[in-house]
């Protein structure tokens, strides 16, 4: 680092960046089981509050799935399949454009650990002119391919695709919301000030549950109609754009504004549009390769539900075990965010072995917890997936076999999605990408159409592809992060 930057560093930067930054730069051991416990307690303190955010967040779509499951029977399998493949779709999209956010948490928490707090905030700015406009455009390519999307991948019969078609171009238009929180997000969470997003996520689900049970069910003394699958799309939306306006107040209050001087004029510049360009859009690739691959997933159960004549009960209770295993994979994602961020503060601190250590010492704890959770799935996957399908006994039963299948990919589906992450952060943003892109049509499509509808393997063959998928994912991102190029690149 340069004699300015040390200056800079040590005049300005905050007392969390110290507290991240302060460690020794000793390599990194992998193979041991103890912990450090001052990194661990270090990325805990970070990641609490985004695994609390980032699961509130997800219950603003998990109380979709929960909710419409309390409709009648049949009514609620239908509407429960049709999340199946109206989801992916939604995040295909809305995740492509909210990748605008991984490139603003590294130029931002690179920046933040140098000192320099007006180009953080200049990151931001730049980030949001680019958020408004490609979330906007994004809100607008949604509604218009949702039902080219639908007539391929709603496969289980017409039912499931027009409710599908109906609920996905709803939560398109929240998208522009979505990927200007996500802007937002991204520089709140470099900074280490992960406890904003999750404020602004408590709110969001608050008021979307209230508004859930009004517009799902209808309201007759307030003159609601009973909206069914169509009243959870409109309540997440509703609820997206209050999260919204939480986290950018947040940003406006004097102590944020003055310091990092987020809205002075003319602060526009090219050069930080050009890079978070450049990290958002194989991030953004690699959500929709990840997404098309959930989505076809998703259409190869559809398909077994057509020619078993099961109506949509696999296609429901694939939903039911998608949003399960969530829960698992989202606290993963949130650990690894908050390594991200100390990994790449740790490198513009100019300690690549310590970034290295972060990456591990999270691996470690995500593992043990994963650990745990599948002892869980193997006992008692009927009533896990009962939280979710009350009203339907046949979509328990279906379920429940994959669930334990699952079970046997999550300590390494932990070590994939956190390194993932923490690569992210340290800008190896193709790396994964491409990693994705070959494991989801080198491994999952193909390996979940074969075991699935082509050898009759069913639901469970489906559930074996995607959990060698999360297997080869974690070996991969072990063995990138394994080595040292990724310690070298430059933001």
């Amino acid at each position: 680092m340069s004699e300015r930057g040390q200056r800079g560093r040590a005049n300005t930067a905050p007392e969390a960046t110290l507290e991240l930054t302060d460690l020794p730069d000793d390599p990194p051991r992998i193979l041991k089981f103890s912990l450090e416990v001052p990194l661990v307690r270090r990325v805990l303190r970070i990641g609490t509050w985004v695994m609390l955010a980032m699961i509130t967040q997800f219950f603003v779509n998990y109380f979709d799935t929960l909710m419409v499951g309390y409709l009648e029977g049949p009514i609620a399998t239908a509407s429960q399949a049709a999340l199946l493949p109206g989801m992916p779709l939604f995040w295909a999209v809305g995740g492509f454009f909210a990748a605008v956010g991984v490139g603003t948490q590294a130029i931002v928490a690179r920046r933040y650990a140098e000192g320099d707090l007006p180009k953080a905030g200049q990151a931001l700015y730049n980030a949001l002119l680019i958020a408004i406009v490609v979330g906007l455009f994004g809100g607008a390519f949604g509604w218009f391919i949702t039902p080219v999307g639908m007539d391929y991948l709603a496969s289980a019969g017409d039912e499931q695709k027009e409710l599908a078609i109906t609920y996905t171009r709803i939560r398109m238009l929240g998208v522009p919301g979505m990927v200007v929180t996500f802007a937002y997000k991204a520089f709140f969470d470099a900074l280490g000030r992960t406890w904003v997003h999750l404020y602004a996520a408590l709110a969001m689900n608050f008021f979307n549950i209230i508004l859930n049970y009004l517009l799902i069910f209808g309201f007759e003394p307030l003159g609601i109609p009973r909206l069914e699958l169509a009243g959870a799309g409109t309540a997440s939306v509703i609820a997206t754009y209050l999260g919204l306006v939480i986290i950018a107040a947040v940003s406006m209050r004097r102590e944020t504004r003055t310091r990092f001087e987020i809205y002075r004029a003319g602060r526009f510049e090219p050069q930080v549009v050009t890079r978070i360009l450049s990290l958002m859009l194989p991030s953004g690739l690699a959500t929709v390769v990840l997404m098309a691959g959930f989505a076809l997933f998703g259409k190869f159960v559809g398909d077994v539900d057509h020619v078993s004549g099961d109506g949509n009960t696999l296609s429901a209770a694939t939903k039911a075990i998608m949003d399960t295993a969530a829960l698992c994979f989202m606290p993963a994602i949130a650990f690894g965010t908050a390594t991200a961020t100390a990994v790449s503060q740790s490198l513009g601190a100019g300690k690549p072995n310590l970034a290295a250590r972060y990456g591990w010492e999270s691996t470690r704890v995500g593992i043990a917890a994963m650990l745990v959770i599948g002892v869980v799935f193997l006992a008692i996957p009927e009533q896990i997936i009962g939280l979710l399908a009350p009203n339907s006994e046949a979509v328990r039963q279906a379920a429940a076999p994959s669930l334990r299948i699952i079970a046997a990919g999550l300590p390494m589906m932990v070590c994939g999605l956190i390194l993932a992450q923490a690569l992210y952060g340290a800008g190896a943003n193709t790396f994964v990408a491409i990693a994705e892109f070959l494991l989801q049509f080198g491994c999952l499509i193909p390996l979940s159409w074969l075991l699935g509808p082509q050898l009759g393997f069913g639901l469970e063959g489906v559930w074996l592809a995607a959990t060698i998928y999360t297997n080869l994912l974690g070996a991969v991102m072990c063995w990138k992060f394994y080595g040292k190029s990724w310690r070298e690149i430059r933001l």
